[in-house]
This record gives structure tokens, sequence and C-alpha cells, in this order.
């Protein structure tokens, strides 16, 4: 796979300065194994918070410390922002959009606060291997749409995921019965607890 260069000095830094355990996520992953450009990269590390803050200052990056209390952080040079997070594990649900708090976690516990299987595939680009917790490379291949673990959890930890179940649904995949069935049940639910400017962001998604 060919990733952008600054992307790559990322990996670099945070492998040679740090020697950690470091993957891309989400839907950087998902998009590349679509055969699409992805739109932008995010990054999973155990690599401390403050030792990275410390790492990209040094080598001339600017760093954004303003999602410190949910360990992530925002580095950027030459116009180039990625967002780099710590493996992390939610801890209850705060008001349908984010979790009370945060803490470190690992690859398990990380994959399974994420919304749908195909966005919860690993992949570490200095030795070329996929992780797949969840199956998401399974359903991916298949083009199934299915939420991690219980769909309804999956929801109320953020309604604005019934919107995007339906905008990935435009783009060709195939609703997982339970969970198309979960989204019907708490659209309204969904619906009203979530801001009129989220939802316009999602219906623009779906019309672009």
């Amino acid at each position: 796979m060919i990733f952008p260069r600054l992307l790559l000095e990322v990996f670099l830094l945070l492998k040679y300065e740090a020697d950690n355990t470091t993957y891309l996520v989400g839907g950087c992953v998902r998009d590349t194994l679509m055969f699409k450009i992805p739109k932008d990269y995010d990054i999973v590390t155990d690599v401390p918070m403050s030792t990275i803050k410390t790492i990209f200052l040094n080598n001339n990056w600017k760093v954004s410390d303003t999602g410190k209390t949910f360990f992530v952080l925002n580095v950027s040079k030459e116009g180039k922002n990625y967002e780099i997070a710590n493996f992390r594990k939610d801890i209850g649900i705060a008001d349908g959009r984010r979790p009370e708090k945060c803490e470190i976690g690992d690859m398990s516990t990380d994959s399974q606060r994420r919304d749908f299987t195909i966005n919860s595939i690993y992949y570490d680009p200095m030795n070329d291997k996929f992780y797949d917790p969840v199956g998401g490379l399974k359903d991916l291949n298949s083009r199934i749409l299915k939420f991690i673990g219980k769909p309804s959890e999956r929801i109320r930890e953020d309604y604005l995921r019934v919107f995007r179940f339906y905008r990935f649904i435009t783009k060709g995949f195939t609703p997982d019965k339970k969970s198309l069935k979960a989204c019907r049940a708490l659209f309204t639910e969904a619906y009203t607890n979530t801001t009129p400017e989220r939802v316009r962001m999602e219906l623009e998604k779906i019309a672009i």
C-alpha cells in the first residue's frame, strides 16, 4: 500500500523514537481495502500522550492537545493533520454522543468502542499486517454493514450512528438484519437526541 510521505514520517517517529505498537484504524483502512483514497487517517498507539507531544514538537510538528481528555492529540505539518489516539476503553454514556470518561485500553477494548465491524480493522504499515478483532474483514469482503456487539448499545453510545448506518447503505453495503432492526426501533430516540446540525451533515454526505 502507498501512503502519504508525512503519514509515514508519523509512523517512523513513533517507531524509532518510542518503540511502540501503532496502527492505522477506521475509515482509512476500510477505504484503502476498497481501493479508494482515504480523506483522512486515524492512528492508534500505546505511546503515552506526553511522549507523543515531546517527539513531534522536537521534530518541527505542531501539536494540539485539545482532545487530551479523551487521549487524543492532533499533529500537523505542511498543512497536513493527523489524529493520534491511545488505545481506549469507554466508561459509561454521558449524553448519547460521548462516554462519561475514557481510560487507557488495548486493541480489544478499543475495537469494541467503535461503530461498525468494517471500521474496526487495524493495519500496521511498518510490517504490512492487518489485525481484525471483530470480523471486519469478512464483513467488508461481503459488503455487510454490522454494528459491533449489541446494536442498541452501540447506537445509544452515539445516536448519530443511526444516520451513519443509513449513509453507508447508500454506498453499496447490505444492512445486517439485527443492526437494521435496532436502527428502526431507535430511530425516533436517535433523532430526538441528535442536534439538527449533525443530522444535516450526515444527510449532505448521503446526497453528495
